[in-house]
């Protein structure tokens, strides 16, 4: 007998039909912010986009290296298919961002994120400070291997510093 696959239509979808609760409800709001041990992401949509919170760190993903939340914006009107989200991967750390790259580079590699409706994907590594930008090398062969591999916007954030979409 053949089991049935079922077709979620976002990562929103298939988070919430597996049971997994939001942090921050799905709902309109013009800023997103969230914190962990005194380091705050921020991020500014126009308003008009329902956005959705979500820990990955002990929630979605219990066992091996894992950022620490998940924030969805649904870019399209509901409804319409196929949807579009913006899919941000945040690791909130003191300093060590090579140990958050490679938190970020293993959640990326989970299959649970991967949806065709996330037509943006982003991480984001908010930290207390950071090797100077030029002379960092880890950081931008990380930012060459995500862009190519994960198709995805690696970026290094000051805790408090506004992101935008």
């Amino acid at each position: 007998m053949k089991q049935k696959t079922v077709t979620y239509k976002s990562t929103y979808e298939q988070l919430a039909a597996e049971g997994f609760s939001p942090e921050q409800d799905l709902m309109a709001r013009a800023k997103i912010s969230t914190v962990e041990k005194g380091k705050r992401y921020t991020l500014v949509t126009t308003g008009k986009e329902e956005s959705v919170v979500y820990a990955i760190d002990g929630n979605i993903v219990k066992e091996g290296q894992r950022c620490d939340k998940l924030i969805l914006v649904r870019r399209s009107i509901s409804g319409v298919k196929p949807e579009q989200w913006t899919e941000s991967f945040i690791e909130l750390k003191g300093v060590d961002t090579n140990h958050a790259i490679e938190q970020l580079r293993e959640t990326l590699k989970k299959s649970i994120f991967n949806h065709p409706s996330n037509d943006e994907v982003r991480a984001r590594i908010v930290a207390q400070s950071f090797p100077s930008n030029k002379s960092n090398p880890i950081m931008e062969k990380a930012k060459q291997e995500f862009r190519k591999v994960y198709n995805c916007d690696l970026r290094g954030m000051k805790s408090g510093q506004e992101d935008k979409i």
